[in-house]
């Protein structure tokens, strides 16, 4: 079990998308340094349920706040939920994400509502609102996507969406900077999440074993690992980090995508 060395003890966490994948990896964290969180999910209560319960054995406590983040006052749901169990935020990690994985000549305008809803429209009404709750100060991590570096089969709408969530975040950045907010970014590249699994359905296994020979440290990566960071971002311990999209990837970014032929 990893384990930070930063202290949230009594900090006010909000993760969209925290009860699956790299989010809950990353409550646990916060969970493990005395962080309270407030984790929003879709539509799996029974799943969301276990996370919570997972999250409170690490020793913080969980909130959990139902909202359909693609929907019009999806982001104003999880505020409004959070503000009436405090006036204060402390951090706030804009992980929740969803589209279709279709070519963009097979996109629909719902299609592209619902993505843009999640990553776009939902992360500065976000932000718009974390600026009332984060009075004197606090840290933004959004999530962004391997398909922002290199064009991916049928990613080409979330691409955009994320390449303008990384360029969101340098904006939010310089203009939250002066009230005490940092914003970054994390850029993760591949990772085994039930979105991934979903994407490539029964090629997953195979994919992912050929992405861990490709990467430098030839291994697939532990959802921990980028969490560390998003908690490293969030932390005292990166107050110049100011506006940064940090690749998390393994090397990834700049790895061929060739993998040697072995004895």
């Amino acid at each position: 079990m990893r384990q930070t060395n930063d202290d949230f003890s009594g900090k006010k966490i909000l993760i969209t998308g925290g009860t699956k994948g790299l989010g809950l990896a990353t409550a646990k964290l916060f969970a493990r340094s005395g962080g309270e969180l407030f984790v929003s999910y879709r539509s799996d209560r029974e799943g969301a349920l276990k996370a919570a319960d997972e999250i409170r054995a690490c020793g913080g406590s969980c909130e959990l706040v139902e909202a359909d983040l693609a929907e019009d006052g999806g982001i104003d749901k999880v505020f409004d939920a959070v503000e009436a169990k405090t006036k204060r935020l402390d951090v706030y990690v804009h992980n929740a994400a969803a589209t279709a994985f279709k070519d963009l000549l097979d996109i629909k305008a719902h299609h592209v509502d619902k993505t843009m809803n999640i990553t776009i429209k939902g992360f500065i009404l976000a932000a718009q609102r974390c600026v009332k709750l984060m009075d004197g100060g606090g840290a933004i991590v959004t999530v962004s996507g391997m398909d922002t570096l290199r064009a991916v089969p049928r990613h080409g709408l979330l691409g955009a969406a994320k390449a303008g969530l990384e360029t969101l975040t340098g904006y939010f950045a310089h203009e939250l900077a002066s009230r005490g907010i940092r914003v970054n970014g994390v850029n993760p590249g591949f990772l085994a999440t039930d979105s991934t699994r979903k994407y490539l359905g029964d090629f997953f296994d195979a994919f992912n074993k050929g992405f861990a020979r490709t990467v430098p440290l030839n291994r697939e990566p532990a959802l921990e690992e980028v969490g560390e960071v998003i908690v490293f971002l969030a932390s005292p311990r990166a107050s110049w980090i100011v506006g940064q999209t940090l690749c998390v990837d393994g090397g990834l970014d700049f790895t061929m995508q060739i993998a040697p032929a072995t004895d």
